[in-house]
């Protein structure tokens, strides 16, 4: 499935509207930064699911523009954060906001994006106390980010983490803006309770379908396509459902190997690939992809309650992408 030309519409007034909204003015230092990750591309997959999720309660999707473009700088808001805290050097093949401007700028860039993403909600057509539902939502979502960045950062000085806890972290991580995305568009297309709820019960296992597929990417990815450094979440130390399923099932030596190698910022790529073969033969990769599949399916069910359209096939069709893409 090909994103930017299946939603080219979509994707063009969100980039239209980004490029506006984040307008270079003094100092130019501090706003080209805000500008760098935004403006370099991305799939524009939560901005998407909102206005599908507007539509898919027969709502017109351009009312939720503002909201979208919210969501989109929240985004790019904790990507540029994350990488500072994983000390990433690339992202969508480019440098990384902290390698580019250096890291007390890239920390200013966030900080205005994140300001950004309420300011935008003032274009909003809505009455006031459909602002404020939506405006809590987005302030909820973000504390529950924020959450689950601090538990994805505690689980790195751990040495076992139970498929539980990490099943909870990214939900808080990465789920919740996903969610966030589907309910918002709803609420704003004016959707009843059923419709608004199943669009965010949609929402989350979606993201926790597409958040153990792009851990999986780490792994198994191509870097020219996935867009960061193969093996960066190993080098990094992170919890990873394979590294969870693995440290449960491979057996004491390769335990150890595991456990010798994760987190070790300077691993070499053969020491990479030794970890990759023990993911392998442990059968932990096949367990990721598969219950990345299960939860792909859960999102689907979610949507039983819409009426048919085109925007609710899109969704299905968006689930299986998430699970299917190359970066």
């Amino acid at each position: 499935m090909d994103i930017i030309s299946r939603f080219s519409e979509k994707i063009d007034a969100v980039n239209s509207a980004i490029d506006k909204f984040l307008r270079i003015r003094e100092p130019k230092r501090l706003y080209s930064a805000t500008r760098h990750l935004p403006l370099a591309g991305g799939k524009r997959l939560r901005p998407i699911l909102a206005m599908l999720s507007t539509e898919a309660v027969g709502e017109d999707w351009k009312k939720t523009i503002p909201f979208a473009v919210s969501l989109e700088l929240l985004h790019n808001f904790t990507l540029v954060h994350d990488d500072i805290m994983d000390r990433s050097d690339l992202r969508r093949g480019i440098e990384t906001v902290h390698v580019k401007f250096g890291e007390p700028t890239a920390i200013l860039a966030g900080d205005i994006l994140f300001a950004k993403s309420f300011e935008v909600l003032y274009e909003l057509d809505i009455d006031d106390a459909i602002f404020k539902t939506v405006n809590r939502l987005l302030i909820d979502c973000i504390e529950e980010i924020c959450d689950g960045q601090q538990i994805d950062m505690e689980f790195e000085s751990r040495k076992y983490v139970s498929e539980e806890e990490y099943l909870e972290m990214i939900e808080k991580k990465t789920s919740a803006l996903f969610s966030c995305a589907t309910t918002g568009g709803a609420i704003i297309g004016d959707g009843n309770n059923r419709e608004v709820d199943s669009l965010s019960l949609y929402g989350r296992f979606f993201g926790l379908a597409f958040q153990i597929w792009d851990d999986y990417l780490d792994i198994a990815g191509e870097e020219g396509e996935f867009g960061k450094k193969i093996g960066n979440d190993i080098r990094c130390g992170k919890k990873t459902l394979m590294i969870v399923h693995a440290t449960k099932n491979a057996d004491g030596r390769e335990k150890e190997t595991i456990f010798s190698i994760l987190g070790k910022k300077d691993a070499t790529d053969e020491e990479i690939n030794e970890v990759m073969e023990i993911l392998t033969k442990s059968g932990s990769i096949d367990y990721a992809k598969k219950k990345a599949l299960h939860f792909a399916e859960k999102a689907k069910e979610q949507l039983r309650v819409l009426p048919d359209s085109r925007a609710k096939r899109d969704l299905i069709e968006l689930v299986d992408f998430a699970i299917s893409r190359e970066r």
